[in-house]
């Protein structure tokens, strides 16, 4: 049985057609077709990877083999009617050229090559409040959604018509949102999408006005901080006092102190020229 698959792929060399791409995301399963014209009964397929054909899966006289390589165990199964193969729980290891060899009951061979590219799927991005501020009638938000994927656009949706949103993109992984609710309105949803050629990933962020932190009251604040503040205005207007003293005053102030030097140290006084 060897003999004759070896055979086929030394005859097929010369009959694999242009390279065709396929592409599959990490995790997922994808079917590679054999591209078999529909007439034919098939009687050996060879699948195989590498240049030196490191055969995966094989048919040949009624006899189906999935076990030639460690890599693949467990994750492919070919198919002997259509001689396509499917790959279970892709990996980046997946990520490579494939031939499959054809033959069938009347002799004709068939041969081709398919390039497998796995991808990683994008991840949700995260929407964060950066900053929330109530007024009168509504409330102002500030959100900011952020992606760990790269080179995507990042876009802002509402579901409500009469929200205003100013959207702005610093960088390719950030957008932000400047947006004004109205008390009135009842909860309003926010999307934001990434996205690139191929898909896109959504995350949503539910919000109202009465969501939003109020502004701490004077009579709220803990004893600690109302203490700190305290420490930190008398530092103020302390400061400032000595520093009015000594501007109207300092002469006369100056005056004194050397006065009352001259009687606590004479001798120093005395001294000096």
């Amino acid at each position: 049985m060897k003999l004759q698959i070896l055979l086929t792929l030394i005859l097929q060399v010369a009959l694999a057609e242009s390279l065709r791409e396929r592409y599959g995301y990490f995790g997922d399963t994808i079917t590679l077709p054999s591209e078999a014209d529909k007439t034919w009964t098939i009687a050996s397929v060879v699948w195989s990877i590498f240049s030196n054909n490191t055969w995966i899966a094989t048919f040949n006289k009624g006899v189906k083999n999935e076990q030639w390589t460690s890599r693949y165990k467990g994750r492919i199964s070919l198919n002997t009617s259509s001689g396509d193969l499917t790959i279970r729980n892709l990996t980046t290891e997946d990520n490579m050229e494939y031939t499959v060899d054809l033959l069938n009951t009347v002799g004709q061979n068939s041969a081709d090559k398919i390039k497998l590219t796995v991808r990683q799927r994008l991840q949700k991005p995260t929407i964060e409040t950066v900053t929330s501020s109530s007024v009168k009638g509504g409330c102002w938000l500030f959100l900011r959604c952020l992606s760990a994927d790269k080179d995507v656009n990042l876009s802002w949706q509402s579901e409500h018509s009469n929200v205003t949103v100013n959207t702005g993109q610093p960088d390719g992984n950030t957008s932000v949102l400047f947006t004004f609710l109205k008390t009135t309105q009842n909860c309003v949803n926010f999307t934001c999408t990434s996205s690139n050629k191929n898909e896109n990933a959504s995350s949503d962020i539910t919000l109202k006005c009465d969501d939003q932190k109020p502004t701490p009251h004077p009579d709220s604040v803990q004893p600690r901080e109302r203490n700190a503040v305290a420490f930190f205005l008398g530092g103020m207007l302390g400061g400032g006092l000595i520093a009015i003293l000594l501007y109207f005053f300092g002469e006369p102030i100056k005056a004194k102190c050397r006065h009352f030097q001259g009687k606590l140290f004479p001798s120093v006084e005395n001294n000096v020229v």
